[in-house]
């Protein structure tokens, strides 16, 4: 119901006209994206039609009242007038003709073209109210309507001044082959091959642009409009993005099941991955399902060979030690069974039941056998992250081979094995988010234990390939935790000089994180936040072509009286009073 409300409120604001440009443009974007929303809006729009349609025909039934009323009056006063008349004429005609016989009667001569009472066209139109045909009426209001938008500009558009955008940064890369980016401000992106298809769900070929924004400072958050709310819960940030791809000016989506790997330069603990949607003016950030720490590592990077022959229908498959001399048939059953076999006896499934896995499941590995016999490229699959790390610590424990062979050439075998397993754990199937993070945190500790006692060897690739955060979606994405706090109280600030285009943000002293307000004339709402933390008010006006700041320290209370009092600055004045609120963050 509160999101209706907030909806139905929104709307309002642009039907009279009360959104800033930034926010118009994101509405109308939003009415063409989002389905629910534009029959949202449309209904709205046929339901305040009707209440003007109402109270219009409820006017023009009172005017017909009133005149036909009048036309009585009228009537009434006409007739009494003639009936003298008649009198007098006949009593003066009797005073001088008595002898007038009884048998002719008094005729008295009303002509058509003078009706006493006419319905359709009074003499008198300044003082008569007229029957109105309500359709032409609302033909006529809607034109006065347009002029008054006309003539009256709201102050929006009066502001030519704007806030740039980030420039992002454009990347071209190849999408037949696995790409490292390092990006401008050291986002690391991690994409495999074939990771992207068109509208048609087609994967593409050939060269991709990516077009990437970091926004890892206060003040290009600010500037771009950015906080940090998930559905009404405080977060904590460690690095913003905004990914899109495109192929001949179309914007791609990723492959299904496909992740992109990234690494933020960012030391924050408990981190995940967050996607974020446009919402009234604001953006709210959605956990992705993938989640681990943020870290900067330097990963194992595996060169693939240029040729992969899967072992379905390669000509001599990779042979297992102890699977010679046999029959290509014979050499490929047995290589199978026999890397089955090693996975099943080496297969720690103790260590998937402590963490209280229960029922069956299913690990799907992909790895290949290089031109060398070597394992090599181990990528699993699960929906634990520990299971996907012990399944990769044993397929690497696999011996050498002799190396398959097409045409007589060695190539790269890629092997494709589904390990499945019945675990006995005592947590119940139904467990909770804060289930997985505390062992998505035994793990990390885990892991950053190795690391910081330099015992680099103990630390898989598997590892370290899961100490980085993966998204599943392009657009916002956002490296968060959450912040829970007990002590909410609901937050309010008014301001008097409240004239042009004004938002409010809350920056909190104690953690990364950015609240936008709610405007609602001049009041300025933050809605529920933490009781008694230190924060800052970045308030930014545009009002008539100049742009306004003024930055408040203060305490989150009950009734606050914060006074603003804005300062004119240019464009690079306002970068620079918001990047001394870097050092915040």
């Amino acid at each position: 119901m509160e999101k209706h409300i907030q909806t139905i409120e929104l709307i309002n604001d642009y039907l009279n006209e009360r959104l800033s440009e930034v926010e118009i443009q994101i509405f109308k974007n939003r009415l063409k994206a989002d389905a629910s929303f534009n029959k949202e809006f449309e209904d709205h729009v046929l339901f305040l039609e009707g209440m003007k349609r109402q109270q219009l025909k409820a006017d023009v039934k009172k005017g017909k009242q009133v005149y036909i009323k009048y036309k009585w009056f009228k009537y009434f006063g006409f007739t009494s007038v003639i009936v003298v008349l008649v009198a007098i004429v006949f009593m003066h005609k009797n005073s001088k003709d008595a002898k007038i016989e009884k048998t002719n009667p008094v005729e008295i001569e009303v002509k058509d073209s003078e009706p006493f009472l006419d319905l359709t066209t009074p003499k008198d139109s300044s003082n008569e109210i007229l029957l109105i045909d309500t359709s032409k009426v609302e033909k006529v209001l809607q034109k006065e309507e347009v002029v008054e938008k006309e003539n009256i500009k709201p102050q929006t558009e009066i502001t030519e001044v704007k806030i740039p955008e980030k420039i992002p940064e454009t990347i071209t890369i190849n999408v037949a082959i696995d790409s490292t980016i390092i990006c401008n401000e050291g986002t690391k992106l991690i994409i495999k091959a074939n990771s992207f298809v068109d509208d048609n769900n087609q994967i593409v070929t050939g060269n991709i642009d990516l077009k990437v924004m970091e926004y890892y400072k206060l003040s290009d958050m600010l500037l771009a409009n950015l906080s940090t709310q998930s559905d009404g819960q405080f977060l904590e940030t460690g690095g913003m993005l905004f990914i899109e791809a495109k192929q001949n000016d179309k914007k791609l989506l990723l492959n299904e099941n496909t992740l992109i790997e990234i690494i933020f330069p960012t030391k924050k603990k408990n981190m995940q991955m967050f996607s974020g949607n446009w919402d009234g003016g604001n953006i709210n950030w959605n956990l992705q399902k993938e989640t681990a720490l943020v870290d900067e590592i330097e990963l194992v990077e595996i060169v693939e060979e240029e040729i992969d022959v899967p072992f379905a229908v390669i000509e001599e498959v990779p042979v297992y030690p102890g699977c010679e001399n046999l029959s290509r048939n014979n050499t490929r059953n047995c290589t199978s069974e026999r890397i089955s076999q090693f996975v099943m006896r080496n297969f720690n499934t103790q260590m998937v039941n402590d963490i209280g896995l229960r029922g069956k499941q299913r690990i799907n590995v992909i790895f290949k056998i290089d031109k060398n016999g070597h394992v090599v490229d181990i990528r699993s699959r699960s929906s634990e992250l520990e299971s996907e790390i012990e399944a990769n610590r044993v397929i690497a424990l696999l011996p050498k081979m002799k190396p398959g062979k097409q045409r007589g050439r060695a190539v790269n075998v890629p092997f494709s094995l589904p390990i499945i397993f019945q675990a006995d754990g005592s947590a119940s199937v139904g467990r909770s988010l804060i289930d997985r993070r505390n062992r998505d945190s035994i793990f990390i500790n885990r892991v950053e234990s190795k690391l910081s006692s330099n015992d680099n060897k103990n630390v898989s690739v598997a590892e370290v390939n899961s100490y980085v955060l993966r998204t599943s979606k392009l657009g916002w994405i956002n490296c968060d935790r959450f912040i829970n706090t007990k002590d909410k109280l609901r937050y309010t600030v008014r301001i008097e000089d409240a004239q042009g285009d004004i938002r409010v943000n809350m920056v909190f002293k104690s953690w990364n994180s950015v609240l936008p307000s709610r405007r609602s004339g001049k009041v300025f709402d933050f809605k529920m936040v933490p009781e008694n933390e230190e924060v800052i008010l970045i308030a930014i006006k545009k009002d008539k072509g100049k742009i306004f700041l003024d930055v408040v320290e203060t305490t989150t209370e009950e009734n606050p009286q914060v006074e603003f009092n804005f300062k004119e600055v240019d464009l690079e004045g306002l970068k620079v009073e918001l990047k001394k609120l870097n050092k915040l963050f």
